[in-house]
């Protein structure tokens, strides 16, 4: 078996024959056709023609077709899972940060409590010696008041 075969020499174009268009047929490499036909092909039949030579192109075309359109499908899975794995990690990192953001404002507002704490109790002990002092003021006078 000869497998130096390339494509002209699979294909038998008739003088009156019309082009497929870019559309119809999928660009098909002297490699594609070489693994596609490897173990189909042996060397060309010269009795092959015209419409043999055409349905042999449409179904290296086509086969060339469902490869890509594999090729295709496997590729959109693979970024259809890295997609996934990227809003995974996102999500990941934005429930992280609102843990954080949400531990640093429950602190805050324990230290804020904290503070209005202590401001409340600084409040008492002023109004408790004020109070103090405003006794022994009016002691005072009331012992001045009655001599």
């Amino acid at each position: 078996m000869n497998m130096s075969s390339t494509y002209e020499d699979l294909v038998v174009v008739p003088t009156n024959a019309v082009e497929p268009t870019e559309a119809e047929v999928t660009e098909v490499t002297e490699a594609d056709v070489t693994e596609s036909t490897e173990a189909e092909v042996t060397e060309p039949a010269p009795a092959e023609n015209s419409s043999s030579a055409a349905a042999r192109l449409l179904e290296i075309a086509a086969r060339n077709a469902d490869q890509l359109l594999t090729e295709a499908q496997t590729e959109a899975e693979e970024m259809k899972a890295s997609a996934r794995d990227e809003a995974d990690e996102v999500l990941t990192e934005a429930r992280t940060e609102a843990e954080r953001v949400r531990s640093e404002l429950e602190q805050s507002r324990k230290e804020a409590n904290d503070e209005i704490a202590r401001l409340r109790e600084t409040e008492q002990a002023h109004r408790d010696l004020m109070r103090e002092h405003l006794h022994e003021v009016l002691a005072k006078v009331e012992a001045t008041a009655i001599v």
